[in-house]
């Protein structure tokens, strides 16, 4: 039970980002009243991958929610191919001494999920209710106005502080006047289900990431579901989409359709596809703030832009940045410290500061490694270096799926697998 005085947390979107944040701080403050918003009523679908590695799957660990994934698929296998038809193979779950088992988990069931584990943990969770906008209501409190979904009058209610979690669209980005990332640093990506098999590829088995030859640097993914199911999508930054229109007429729908043509050149079975969605992918190269001056506002997961630049990934790093807020919170209220009211501005200057240190080098080199795949000539070389050894490949998947950085001697081991194909055609 929370006092009349206690902290008020307002949590907009209940993704796994926002469902994720308020379990924690109901760990990590029991003291403070937490309550989630979502315009949806769930369970909702959202534009995805639908893949959860290593990474992700840690954090639910953490959190005590190891259970909710059992009812998911889990492959075993990680494959990346790239120009020349090269293809590196990662076999899991343990490669190289490090876990790389993770799930695909279709976010219709998986939010779901994660929002009635918020509803477990103490949270005051509302569906069907709009974040309108807020405004500073003295001191450093919010005054926020919420609406039902269905165009009901809004409401205003105080807060000590609100996390917007709600997405790449994010309003309460909007209403701390932080910038949307320029698109420079925004991808877009297609999703649809289908059915995808191959005669000699376990394909059930395996998440599989392809950099096409042709259309770089596009790449595209088919992640496993029961019987024969399949997440397939592309991704590829905006601005080079907006090249494909002009120069070529082709929409994202058309690249699409030529990754699957592509797959099946290569042999794989691709059918009944359906459920085709298109989301924006702010990625992390942008360093979205995560706080405004003044304002009692924080923002994570996609609202911040902390997407991997490589991937597309941003479950993780959603939820990731939740749980380290929670724990920095009660960190300082365990101290003694008070983190509402006049300490508030401190306590998120320090969380977004920790954040940074922790992920700075992974986005950093992601980045990179994105720059790199643009190219036909270190495309192919990469991909032949992951290929030639496991722990490159290894490495290669926790960077996609993790929060791996390479590190000197990593970068300088990855080097030196990248030169040797080049060597040998000398």
């Amino acid at each position: 039970m929370t006092g009349d005085n206690a902290p008020r947390v307002l949590v907009v979107g209940g993704g796994p980002a926002g469902a994720a944040t308020a379990i924690a701080l109901r760990r990590e403050v029991p003291g403070a009243h937490v309550t989630l918003v979502d315009k949806a009523t769930f369970p909702r679908d959202k534009t995805c991958g639908d893949g959860l590695g290593p990474g992700a799957r840690r954090v639910l660990d953490g959190l005590g929610l190891t259970e909710l994934l059992k009812p998911f698929h889990m492959p075993m296998s990680v494959a990346i191919s790239g120009p020349g038809g090269v293809e590196a193979l990662a076999r899991g779950p343990l490669m190289e001494g490090r876990d790389l088992a993770g799930y695909v988990t279709p976010r219709l069931a998986l939010d779901d999920l994660l929002l009635n584990a918020a509803r477990d943990a103490g949270a005051e969770v509302r569906e069907g209710v709009a974040f309108e906008g807020m405004t500073a209501a003295g001191g450093t409190r919010e005054r926020v106005t919420l609406s039902g979904a269905s165009g009901s009058s809004g409401s205003e209610e105080a807060f000590d502080l609100v996390v917007g979690a709600d997405g790449a669209y994010s309003t309460v980005r909007r209403a701390i006047g932080v910038d949307r990332p320029a698109m420079r640093h925004t991808h877009i990506a297609m999703r649809a289900y289908g059915r995808v098999t191959h005669p000699d590829k376990p394909v059930s088995d395996t998440l599989r990431f392809d950099f096409l030859e042709s259309l770089l640097p596009v790449y595209g993914w088919v992640f496993p579901l029961p019987e024969d199911g399949a997440n397939i999508g592309v991704g590829l930054p905006v601005n080079h989409l907006k090249r494909q229109t002009s120069r070529h007429g082709r929409k994202l729908r058309d690249l699409f359709d030529l990754y699957v043509e592509d797959l099946q050149r290569r042999g794989f079975s691709v059918s009944g596809v359906e459920r085709v969605a298109t989301h924006q992918l702010p990625h992390a190269a942008a360093r979205t703030p995560m706080t405004a001056p003044g304002r009692a506002a924080v923002l994570v997961g996609d609202a911040a832009a902390t997407i991997n630049p490589l991937s597309g990934e941003g479950i993780f790093y959603g939820m990731a940045a939740g749980v380290q807020l929670a724990e920095h919170l009660g960190g300082l209220e365990r101290s003694g410290a008070t983190w509402s009211g006049a300490g508030l501005p401190g306590a998120l200057a320090g969380f977004e500061r920790a954040h940074r240190r922790r992920f700075a080098r992974h986005y950093r080199e992601c980045y990179l490694a994105q720059q790199l795949m643009r190219s036909k000539t270190w495309a192919g070389i990469a991909t032949r270096a992951v290929a030639a050894s496991d722990e490159a490949m290894a490495h290669v998947a926790l960077m996609l799926f993790d929060e791996q950085s390479a590190g000197s001697r990593g970068l300088l081991r990855l080097a030196a697998h990248s030169v040797r194909p080049l060597l040998r055609r000398r």
